[in-house]
């Protein structure tokens, strides 16, 4: 008798789980999207920007690879302050196309796009579009998504 009353508990608990997992995994994809379009708006800011990366954050690119966050930031404060000292009004508009995201376990994510990167001088013509394909990995640590690698591949 006891083991009847076990076996609806036993899948009480089941169900949950199993209606419970698809949500869990649908807010991280959520979420980790959310990172990843909060990091392409903040482009003209990247302090904040920065942010949203680990302190280990690996940059590989086509002819380039960064493995040191803190000088990665530094380089690009100095690029960014030396273009806007030429052009107070030069910004930068990027946007995330067919973003892909997958979930691994509780703390691990790889989120796939193409992303354009357009150049908006306040002085002269605009620039042309840059395209790159990107693809990051982000983790969770403390609850909080993260991008600790990013690679990008042009055209």
């Amino acid at each position: 008798m006891s083991f009847l009353r076990i076996k609806p508990n036993l899948l009480l608990c089941l169900l949950t789980l199993f209606l419970y997992a698809p949500f869990a995994q649908a807010d991280d994809k959520e979420d980790v999207l959310n990172v990843v379009l909060k990091w392409a708006s903040l482009e003209n800011n990247l302090m904040a920007q920065a942010e949203l990366v680990t302190d280990d954050r690996v940059q590989l690119f086509e002819m380039w690879r960064r493995v040191d966050q803190a000088q990665n930031l530094k380089v690009q404060l100095a690029q960014r302050a030396s273009t806007l000292k030429q052009d107070p009004d030069w910004k930068v508009i990027v946007t995330v196309e067919a973003p892909m995201v997958r979930i691994y376990g509780d703390d691990a994510a790889v989120v796939s796009f193409k992303r354009m990167y357009e150049v908006i001088p306040g002085i002269g013509a605009p620039k042309p579009m840059w395209q790159t394909y990107i693809s990051m990995t982000l983790i969770k640590e403390n609850n909080i998504w993260k991008i600790a690698h990013m690679h990008g591949s042009g055209d």
